[in-house]
């Protein structure tokens, strides 16, 4: 381990250096640097972002694209060319991975290094994109969108890739089509969460109606999907006067069993 502690710090010299570096590097990338170093040092990340002034979100992804990327996250992401690597040097891009028309492509940041495979091939492209979110390339957001699925299902799927190997990928319910058929029994799931959650005074979106669904039934029903079909059921529209309604009748005293 390095022992830096007996050494001498001199405010005076420290203010020298860095406005030489300030005006050779630039402020920030002088900033990125002593984060990084001080990380390394052992210094809590809070306590580093407090002294550098930088939130401490920017400071963990500041470490994590050093860490992934090398010299380059010290620079402006914007620029087209490193300037801490000689000519000619390809700065690799940020991974990423889309639907581009029936073809999924898993884009790892270097020129003519992606995976295309056919969006049909449903569990291959599970295993990948599962995959890359489980080795930092994307995010679990963005792996969700790709899959149609809820973060938290995405998460479950990523974490049971981890454990259980490509096969913990296979859905094993029965009966389940590639593209799911909104069943009477699937609606009025639907319709069942939307009014709970109206009467208790929870969200109603499609988006925590989608979540909900998919938790409890073990689905993994599109946020996209469960918006048209709220919809068409004109669920939207009760979602103010059913909890009004649901009082009244509480109040209501002479009705009929």
């Amino acid at each position: 381990m390095l022992n830096y502690h007996h050494l001498e710090f001199h405010s005076e010299l420290s203010e020298k250096r860095l406005g030489k570096a300030n005006k050779i590097l630039g402020e920030k990338v002088v900033k990125r640097i002593l984060a990084f170093a001080l990380f390394l040092l052992g210094s809590h990340r809070r306590a580093t972002a407090e002294l550098l002034n930088i939130p401490q979100d920017t400071l963990k992804s500041l470490i994590n694209r050093v860490l992934r990327g090398g010299i380059t996250a010290f620079e402006d992401s914007r620029r087209k060319v490193s300037a801490f690597l000689p000519p000619g040097v390809v700065v690799p891009g940020k991974p990423s991975a889309f639907l581009e028309h029936d073809k999924v492509i898993a884009d790892f940041g270097m020129p003519d290094r992606t995976l295309t495979v056919p969006a049909k091939n449903k569990l291959q492209v599970k295993a990948i994109v599962f995959t890359m979110v489980n080795n930092g390339l994307i995010t679990i957001k963005k792996a969700a969108e790709l899959l149609s699925y809820s973060a938290i299902h995405t998460s479950r799927m990523t974490q049971a890739l981890d454990e259980g190997d490509v096969y913990a990928l296979i859905d094993k319910r029965k009966g389940q089509k590639t593209d799911y058929l909104f069943s009477s029994e699937i609606k009025a799931e639907l319709v069942q969460q939307f009014a709970a959650n109206a009467v208790t005074k929870r969200p109603t979106t499609s988006r925590v109606i989608s979540e909900q669904v998919n938790e409890r039934c073990g689905l993994s029903l599109p946020d996209r999907s469960v918006r048209l079909h709220m919809n068409k059921l004109g669920l939207p529209t009760i979602s103010k006067s059913l909890p009004a309604l649901v009082e009244d009748l509480k109040k209501t005293q002479n009705y009929d069993n």
